[in-house]
């Protein structure tokens, strides 16, 4: 087994006061979900790539700090300043760094996000990231 390329999967928002972002993974359970985006950064196309983790209970948005990766062509891992993320095509498991709580998490593909986790993640990108 090895890890094929997701699907870049784009939201395309029509209303004012939306922000236009790629999505390229998708974790999911039943306490949080993580997502790796991007946001166009200049006139040339450049992207910047945020991971983002969401709280289900509160729908909160935690930007996580890419802090350095590892991978091979079966499983990647990522360590953040919030955590430990490992995962292959199927399945992940994230450890907070702070209170050590394991969640396994199903890969799933963008085009699962709930809308809820969008709507949050757009009132994030709003308030946090795009100037």
């Amino acid at each position: 087994m090895h890890i094929r390329p997701r699907d870049i999967f784009t939201f395309y928002w029509s209303m004012n006061g939306q922000i236009d972002f790629d999505c390229h993974e998708f974790f999911d359970n039943t306490n949080l979900a993580i997502l790796e985006i991007s946001l166009q950064e200049d006139e040339d196309n450049k992207r910047r790539y945020e991971w983002l983790l969401i709280s289900k209970e509160t729908l909160s948005v935690k930007k996580m700090q890419l802090k350095t990766r590892d991978g091979s062509s079966w499983v990647q891992e990522r360590f953040f300043d919030l955590g430990f993320l490992k995962y292959d095509s199927k399945s992940g498991v994230f450890i907070e760094a702070a209170a050590k709580d394991l969640h396994h998490l199903e890969h799933k593909g963008c085009e699962d996000i709930p809308k809820a986790y969008l709507s949050a993640v757009n009132s994030y990108l709003l308030e946090n990231l795009v100037i």
